[in-house]
């Protein structure tokens, strides 16, 4: 019942469809590289000696430009590697990637059982894309129990302003699906992905609009949602930034956690950082909900 619902819902859209780098052949990976030539030489034999001082960030980072020879010259055993020493590391980014490629049979042999494993270990850190990928799994069965966790997955999930999440939680919301019908959720969901240009938000709140317009008691939250049209969007373009600058800058902020300096700087003891120690420090790590090199460095979702 629950699985048939869903497969109407999940065809409607196209954003439903997990666009992560780590389920593309190499060959479409490499159609789309950040790092041209040997731009990023540098910053990628940075990035690798943190991830062997204990980076799980550094560490998913190079798998993933080992994988798609973006960076790197394309090596799947120096892929597996490093996206096992980011595992090791209990990294929630790389324990996402891993149970991906497992899952899709990219670089490594498909696993599901791993797959479901290493899912499961990403969802528990609350990484929002294990958590939306976790959803859909559960949204295709007729398990009512998995299907009450999936839209309490997305309604995390959404929270980090991931945006597949919001989009398919606004989208059961909207229908009733899975949940209690709440248009006016579904209203403030689909208004949030339209001025974050999601490209079929605005469709979707029109019909929220029509929904709700009967109704004189939501007059006030139809003149919101119809706002969204007078909210002029304003797009910053500067500078285009160099893929070798912009991994500069994550090299920094993993340095600057005080977590990978074998030397001890800012702290005594190897791989405790310098915010549990007594020296004055802040640490910035990549944000939650990156799951690809353009996400890392764009710190997009």
């Amino acid at each position: 019942m629950y699985a048939a619902w869903i497969s109407s819902i999940i065809a409607l859209s196209v954003t439903l469809a997990l666009a992560a780098v780590s389920s593309l052949p190499a060959k479409a990976l490499a159609s789309d590289k950040v790092c041209a030539e040997n731009q990023c030489e540098n910053e990628m034999r940075r990035l690798k000696k943190l991830a062997r001082s204990g980076s799980g960030d550094a560490a998913a980072f190079v798998a993933v430009a080992y994988a798609s020879g973006d960076g790197l010259e394309q090596n799947n055993q120096q892929a597996i590697r490093y996206i096992k020493l980011g595992v090791r590391h209990r990294n929630p980014m790389a324990t996402y990637l891993m149970s991906d490629w497992y899952r899709n049979g990219f670089i490594l042999e498909q696993d599901n059982e791993q797959a479901d494993k290493l899912l499961a270990q990403a969802v528990n850190s609350e990484y929002a894309p294990a958590m939306y990928q976790q959803a859909l799994l559960h949204l295709q069965t007729d398990d009512e129990t998995k299907v009450a966790e999936a839209v309490t997955l997305l309604e995390k999930a959404a929270e980090t302003k991931l945006m597949n999440a919001m989009f398919l939680l606004a989208r059961l919301k909207q229908t009733g699906t899975a949940t209690e019908q709440d248009l006016a959720g579904a209203g403030q969901l689909f208004k949030a992905l339209t001025l974050a240009r999601h490209p079929q938000a605005r469709e979707y709140l029109q019909q929220v609009i029509d929904e709700i317009a009967t109704d004189e008691q939501q007059t006030e939250l139809v003149a919101e949602f119809k706002s969204v049209d007078d909210i002029e969007v304003i797009e910053v373009r500067g500078q285009k930034l160099e893929a070798n600058v912009m991994l500069d800058g994550l090299v920094r902020r993993l340095n600057a956690s005080g977590k990978y300096d074998r030397r001890a700087i800012g702290s005594r003891i190897s791989g405790v950082s310098c915010e549990n120690s007594s020296s004055a420090c802040a640490s910035v790590k990549p944000g939650k909900g990156a799951s690809s090199i353009g996400e890392v460095l764009s710190g997009g979702k």
